[in-house]
This record gives structure tokens, sequence and C-alpha cells, in this order.
């Protein structure tokens, strides 16, 4: 190790100056003088020896230090051993087994031997093979020489696999000093990075911006929360410049997007010459336009790339340059001759920055290079979170976040400023970091919009709705059933498979979780929330940590109800006294209750809500299939018809969506199956009142109904009287008529056929 380090070929450890430190130390002991660096994967305890291998390179540790780290190739023992054979090539130097460094030759050389061992516990492997627990191993050849201090080791191994084989032998684990290394903080991650961020420019010609690598840590921190910084901050970094190179030694992603749309508007072009119609004159050129403008944008991308390649191709030289004096340098303070190369190699570090400082005249569009946006897109791909999303745009974003869903939930203002509050409290970093982002009780009467919220919640922030895991309460309503959310204890049937929560949320950390229905569920399921609602974690039926921090926890309720379907909007403070006491009443233990950030409470729907709700579903219904081709014009005397039929404080807005369906959705697709509309026509079709085809009129011997549709009695909601106002024949008429107008295109417009 100390001889790649005097190459250049191992990473320069920035930081971890206490635990090498606390290394020398141990090794400078007189007994027990080896020591074993422990951690969980990826925090950098294989850095730790190589910044000890550097400060040997450098002399810059005590004299009776100054010697050899030999790296021990494990794998190379046991590749192809028999019995026997391991232990042998382990101390006997004349096996041919043997890669790297046998005990007794720290004794006999004259300079210092240190001995690493990365994933120290496998020196344990030969002590229970072939059946028997007392077969021997390297680890109880080396408990004599580690003892004494003939040699020096330092290992390497996570917490698990210490406290699974290392911890078990007692002789063993004595025989080394822990040093504990814990995982970088986010400012020191970011240190780390920008110290290696020349060797990854270096190797992947690409240029990485500072903003790049604090998003990199930052990222990584918050949503690869299974794994440790800085491993994971460098995979992110590795990636996205690995992303670049590609594009280098390929066609430019953007180049070969203007190129295919190219070629469409070129095939278009053609076409269009093909016909040579006098009414396409008009289309041909908009066509050559957009022709001009993709072939401009096409040269000013090829020369952006031009511009970028001749720019890093002299920092890359500058750089090499000055590599080259920096090591003459080393050997001329050796020579004292550094009067002459001193000056020289500043020269070549003021060209250097000139260069590097003409970045800033280069396009950030330019794949050569890294921003955040270039780490955001590996995150992405990584954990399928639109995370592009929450960068640039993410302030303006946020600010029409409350806009953009009460476009979605019509009539609750309250409960959409409650949920935007949150959310923007989270995106500042002013909410606490340990508590999931936020943490809803949503009640009210049924079909206010308690779940419609949560999904356009997660359509904003997520871009799809199913960017979310919902647990159904009732399903949940026995103390046995908890074992679903967080996986089976040991011994028990699906203790291998996990739960459905914690699995989910450890695949997908960024997420929304729904407790719908949560007052039908068991005592036993609110208790396991607390500490999620308090902590943002969660310990599954496997040991491991699930963290909630980056999840919105939403749960529904209706209790309050009838309270609220009676309040006026906005709710009164008294209404919500007494609502939460109705809480209380239901078995709500007073801890959780006060855990959560927010009790939201939804109003029930008026006669002007409705109206809004009945237009958003009328956009809806012309986005499905089978609409696309027609044209529905509902007057105002209709939508009124639609709303008193379908308004209802007990039952909120469904039962609308059931009459648009049964008033204008039935009658429409028998026309379809009959024939007067034609799918895949262009047609037009205009209903001026309700789409509706009985005949019906009123005498003095009572209501009759002709026809084969269902009489007015059958269609009004429950409760409500079945006798209309009498009205006459042609009254009726009048107001329950279809008038269909089909038309159909001929290839040219003025050519009509009604």
């Amino acid at each position: 190790m100390t001889a790649l380090a005097r190459e250049g070929k191992l990473n320069d450890t920035i930081g971890r100056d206490e635990e090498i430190r606390r290394v020398i130390q141990i090794l400078c002991r007189r007994t027990k003088n080896s020591a074993v660096l422990i951690g969980e994967p990826g925090v950098g305890k294989t850095a730790v020896a190589e910044g000890l291998a550097h400060r040997i390179n450098l002399r810059d540790v005590p004299e009776h230090l100054k010697g050899t780290i030999y790296s021990l190739d494990l794998g190379a023992l046991f590749a192809g051993a028999g019995k026997g054979e391991y232990e042998a090539a382990s101390l006997f130097p004349r096996s041919l087994r043997l890669y790297g460094l046998h005990v007794m030759r720290s004794q006999q050389n004259a300079s210092p031997v240190i001995l690493f061992i990365d994933e120290l516990h496998l020196i344990t492997v030969g002590k229970s093979s072939g059946g028997q627990s007392s077969g021997m191993d390297a680890a109880n050849l080396l408990k004599p020489a580690l003892a004494r201090g003939q040699f020096r080791c330092i290992g390497a191994t996570t917490l698990a696999e210490y406290r699974e084989h290392i911890e078990k032998d007692g002789a063993l684990e004595r025989r080394f000093a822990t040093v504990l290394v814990n995982e970088p903080t986010i400012e020191e991650a970011t240190t780390i990075l920008r110290g290696t961020r020349e060797r990854y420019e270096s190797h992947h010609r690409v240029w990485i911006m500072d903003q790049a690598i604090v998003t990199a840590v930052k990222l990584a921190h918050r949503y690869l929360t299974a794994r440790r910084l800085p491993d994971s901050a460098f995979d992110l970094m590795d990636e996205a410049c690995a992303s670049a190179r590609v594009s280098q030694d390929m066609k430019p992603e953007a180049i070969d997007t203007v190129e295919q749309e190219l070629l469409q508007i070129e095939g278009r072009i053609k076409a269009i010459e093909r016909d040579n119609h006098p009414e396409d004159d008009r289309a041909l050129e908009e066509a050559k336009s957009v022709r001009g403008s993709l072939e401009t944008r096409k040269k000013r991308l090829e020369e952006q790339q031009k511009q970028v390649r001749e720019w890093w191709g002299d920092i890359s030289a500058l750089r090499g340059l000055i590599k080259a004096k920096k090591d003459d340098l080393d050997i001329a303070k050796r020579l004292t001759e550094t009067e002459n190369r001193g000056p020289k190699v500043a020269d070549n570090v003021k060209a250097l920055n000139t260069y590097e400082h003409r970045r800033y005249t280069v396009s950030r569009s330019s794949p050569d290079i890294i921003t955040p946006e270039s780490i955001a897109e590996v995150v992405e791909r990584a954990t399928k979170i639109p995370v592009q999303r929450l960068l640039a745009s993410d302030k303006t974003r946020l600010l029409g976040l409350e806009d953009a869903l009460a476009q979605q939930v019509v009539g609750q203002p309250e409960a959409v400023k409650s949920v935007t509050n949150a959310i923007q409290l989270s995106r500042t970093g002013l909410n606490n970091a340990n508590r999931p982002i936020a943490s809803l009780l949503f009640t009210g009467p049924s079909g206010t919009g308690k779940t419609l919220l949560s999904k356009a919640l997660a359509q904003e922030l997520f871009g799809q709705t199913t960017s979310m895991v919902r647990i159904d309460g009732s399903e949940y309503s026995q103390s046995h059933s908890i074992s679903r959310l967080i996986g089976s204890p040991p011994g028990y049937v699906g203790y291998d498979q996990g739960g459905q929560l914690t699995e989910y949320v450890r695949r997908t950390p960024y997420c929304i979780v729904l407790l719908d229905e949560i007052e039908k569920t068991c005592l036993e399921f609110l208790t396991l929330f607390l500490q999620v609602l308090d902590e943002g974690r969660l310990t599954d039926g496997h040991g491991r940590l699930v963290d909630f921090r980056n999840c919105v926890i939403i749960m529904t309720s209706n209790v309050g109800a009838d309270l609220l379907s009676a309040a006026d909007n906005p709710i009164k403070e008294a209404v919500r006294l007494k609502v939460m006491d109705r809480f209380k009443d239901a078995r709500f233990p007073v801890e959780f209750l006060n855990r959560i950030d927010d009790v939201v409470m939804f109003c029930t729907m008026s006669q002007a809500v409705m109206k809004s709700i009945l237009k958003k579903n009328l956009q809806d219904l012309k986005q499905r299939e089978g609409m696309k081709r027609l044209h529905l014009d509902i007057d105002t005397q209709a939508e009124s018809w639609l709303i008193s039929v379908g308004i209802s404080p007990q039952y909120g807005a469904r039962p609308l969506a059931r009459v648009i369906q049964r008033e204008l959705l039935n009658p429409l697709s028998q026309r379809l199956l009959e024939g007067t509309v034609k799918e895949g026509d262009e047609s037009n079709v205009q209903a001026h009142y309700i789409l509706w085809s009985i005949d019906m009129y009123h005498d003095d011997a009572g209501r009759k109904a002709h026809g084969s549709r269902t009489p007015v009695s059958n269609l009004l909601p429950s409760g409500e009287s079945s006798h209309p106002p009498r009205m006459t024949r042609d009254a009726i008429a009048n107001m329950f008529s279809i008038r269909f107008a089909l038309f159909k295109l001929s290839p040219h417009p003025a050519w009509w056929i009604a």
C-alpha cells in the first residue's frame, strides 16, 4: 500500500485525522499493538489505512512506524486451498499460495512492517470447516503473535460482522483495539469529495461544478438512506461523470434529439411537396420555418461542444504539466535545487487558473459540465424519485403548490393550506429534521376530498399518483395483523418476506404514506406509529432501522363527520373542540394525537363548490379515450339540474359522479352502440340539456312514462319526493331532450355532410 501511495494510485485521504492518529497510537504500543476499524459499510474504513500509508510516505509518523504497509489478499489465500493449505499459506513463506506477508517477516526485517487485513472476520473462516467446531483457523495461529506484539496488524470489518465473528471469540477480540469509524457529517463529506474532485475530472475528462458536489452529498444523505456517506455521494458523482464521458465518446443526447426532430420534419416537408395542394402552402411554410430553427439549434450545440472540448484539452494539458513540475520540485527539494523550479510551477498554476475561469463562458447544458441537474438525474434513475422537480424550479413550484392543489381539490381551502405549509416548511429546512416531513390527520364527511388531496399531493411532488403506499385501516382491526406492516418476528411464517410498509419505505424513501380509515384500526396499530410520528424511524422484523424522515404521513378518518356536515364554512372553534373530543371518545390515545402536526377538518360541499366540481368532472370526462372525438356542450339549466340531483351533504361529491354516469354516459354509450354516433368519426355531439330520451308527460290520471328509459322517480336521491311539480308535455319534452348533430368531415373542410 505504501508503494501504491507513492505512485499516486491511492486516493487522497481527506479528513479522518482523529481516526488515523488513534491508529498510530495503538500501533506504537508495546503489546497488543493491533487495531481493528469497525463501522458501517461505506463510511471510509479502508481510507483510514490508505491515509496512514500516505503519512508513512511523507515521513509524518513516529520513527518506529516508518516502514511498509502490506495489504493481505484473503481471496488469493482461499482460492483452491484444501484443508491445511490455507493455514500453511498464512504462516510459511515458501507456500505458493501466500499473497502478502507471513507472520515472522516483521521479526526478520529491519524496517517495520504493518499488515492490513480488509474484511478481518474472514480469518475465522476455517474454524467450523468440515462440520467441526474445533477446527483450526488463521485466527488461532495469529493469536500468540498478536498478543506479544511481534507484528502489527490493522483490520477492517463492519459492525455486524464484528459482532457475529470477532466478539464471539473473546481471545481474538482482546488482541485488537477497536477504532470506531463513524459516518462523516454533510460538511465533512463535502470536503472529502472536493479533495478528490480532480481525480474524477482527470479520469472522466469532465468539469465538476462545486454546486454539483454539494448537491451530491445532500441528495445522497436525503434519498439514499440505506447507504452511508461518503460512499453514496461518491457513487452519485462517479456515475454522473461516467454518463458525461459516454456523451463525449458518443453523440450528445441534445444533438441526437435535434437530429431526430429534423428527420421527422424533413419527412413531413417531402410529403407536402409531393401532394402539391394549394391549401397546404401555409403548412409547408411552417414546416420549413421549424426546420430552419432546428438547424440553427444544431449548429449552436455543435459549436458549444467544440468549444468545451478545446477548453478541456487545454486544462488537461496544463494539469499534466503542473503534476510533472510538482514531481520535479519534490525531487529538487531533496537536492536543494528549488531556486529555479519553484517559479515555473507558480506560472503554470496561474495559467491553469486563467483557463479554468474560462468555464464561465461555457454553457451549463454542455455534457462535459457536471451540474446539480446531472446529479439529480442519477438519483432519479436510481430511486425513481423525480428529484429534478425539486432543484432549480423548486421555489417557483412550491410557491404555486397551493394553487395547484386547489385546482384538484375544490372547496377545501383550509386543508390545502395546511398541506402546503407543511411541505414548504420542510423544503426550506425549518422543520425538525428528525421527524417526517408532515404528519396530518384528515377528518370530515365522506366524499369531501380527503383521499383525493393525498393523490394530488403525490402528483405534484413526484409527478405520479402511484408514489404513495396506501394502508387500509379495516385490514388491521386485529392485533395479530400488525406483523404485516413490519414483518413477522423470527421463527414465524413470513419472516423472510419483510413488511408491506417497511419494505416499501426502504425502497422508496421519499413517498406519501396514506393510512385510510384509521379509526377502524386496533390500538396496537396506533401505538406502532408513535415512534414514526415522533422520531421518524421504525424497526422492522429483521432489526433494520427504516427511515421515515422523507415521508409525508397522512391519516384519514370519518370521526366527527356528523358535526362537520352541519357546520358552516369556515369551521368555528367550538366545532373543532367537539370533533377533538370525538377522537378521544373513539379511544385515540392522547399521546398519539399529541404527536400529529395538524388535524385538518374538511367541511361539507356548498352549491357553489358543487358547480366547480361539476366543471372539473366534465373536464376529466373529456380526457377519456372514448370522448376524445366528441364534444359535449352542457348548458346552464342542465348543470343546475345535475347539481340539484347530485348534491348530498351526507355523501359529498361522489353522488354527482354517479349522476353524470347515469344521465350522461349511459345514454351516450347506447347511442354509440346504436350507430347514431360512430366511434372514430370526427363527431360533434351537442347536448343542450341533460342527455335524456324519455318521452314523458303529466295528466290528471297520473304520471306516465313511455319508452325503455328509467323514469324520473327512480333517479331522484333517496329521501326526496318522487312527485315533481305539475308540468306540461311540451315543457317536459323541451327540458329532457337530446339533439345530436353528427358531422362527418371530408378531406376538404369546405364540404360538410350533416
